[in-house]
């Protein structure tokens, strides 16, 4: 199986600042801070700016994204990991959250494409 047949959603990459942060939440301890790399509706690839261990692959953390002045949490299990960049898929989430999922990935296709014709 190639690599884009194992893809099961379209992948956009953030090109604003503010939607690039992400809050990982991992048990009782303080949020890890990560930068998104790229965001499809069923999960995100994120690079994460501290040195501290991410749980192991399977484990349940809460991610917090940030769209449009609005904190969204979503539920995701960590699926990949590899240095500072982990994978994660997102649970079941409330039509409200999948909403601003969607929100945000439309608002960073058209940046996308805004920015592609400044050339």
């Amino acid at each position: 199986m190639t690599r884009e047949e194992k893809r099961r959603s379209e992948r956009v990459i953030p090109f604003l600042s503010d939607e690039e942060v992400v809050l990982v939440h991992s048990g009782g301890r303080e949020p890890l801070l990560a930068k998104m790399l790229d965001l499809s509706d069923v999960g995100t690839l994120v690079y994460m700016l501290t040195d501290d261990e991410l749980p192991a692959l399977g484990s349940t953390c809460p991610l917090s994204l940030y769209h449009e002045g609005k904190v969204f949490q979503v539920p995701a299990q960590i699926v990949r990991k590899s240095g500072r960049l982990a994978g994660f898929e997102f649970g079941s989430a409330s039509s409200e959250v999948m909403q601003h999922i969607q929100e945000k990935l439309i608002r960073m296709e058209v940046e996308w494409i805004r920015l592609s014709r400044r050339g």
